[in-house]
């Protein structure tokens, strides 16, 4: 009889501890795909933002899902000083139009055709949000001061063991060069 009772509690105790380890992994799981989908949303908005911070003409088409711009011309030479290749002065545009699009779930390059970030939703997935299942623009013109500005904002998510993990980003970049 005591034997039984004893099995009986260690077979209990093995269940608990089976149950924590498994809800440990989904745990670990969301955590993995939450810092995943953050990351590549950091990576891809970091890119951008260098980018458009030289631009000199912005423009946003496609309900906020293309931007394109160009960056300044440089000089032929290095300067004696640095000894880079600097801006012209003045500031004017390469004449070459580069840009950026939300489509199919992905924001990418066009001018190296490559995806920086992936699993990007077109409205917002999350039903705690105040705008659940709105749409937004991924790129909008705005100014801060007497500076043109881009805000970039972008909502991705993935599925992950337990439930669905969303990353939202959003930042605005000044434009220096812009005319």
């Amino acid at each position: 009889m005591e034997l039984s009772v004893t099995l009986t509690m260690l077979l209990f105790t093995m269940l608990g501890i089976i149950g924590l380890f498994v809800s440990g992994l989904g745990s670990f799981d969301q955590t993995r795909k939450a810092v995943e989908v953050s990351s590549d949303n950091a990576q891809g908005m970091r890119f951008i933002s260098e980018r458009l911070r030289e631009a000199v003409t912005i423009s946003i088409t496609d309900s906020g899902r293309t931007i394109t711009y160009t960056l300044p011309r440089m000089t032929n030479s290095p300067d004696s000083n640095t000894g880079e290749i600097e801006v012209q002065y003045p500031v004017a545009s390469d004449g070459v139009e580069r840009s950026f699009t939300v489509a199919n779930g992905e924001l990418t390059d066009t001018e190296s055709d490559r995806v920086l970030v992936r699993n990007i939703a077109s409205v917002d997935p999350d039903p705690e949000s105040s705008q659940y299942n709105q749409a937004y623009a991924p790129f909008q013109l705005t100014t801060i001061g007497s500076y043109r500005a881009v805000t970039i904002n972008l909502i991705t998510k993935q599925q992950a063991a337990q439930k669905e993990v969303y990353a939202r980003m959003k930042t605005t970049v000044l434009v220096r060069n812009g005319l």
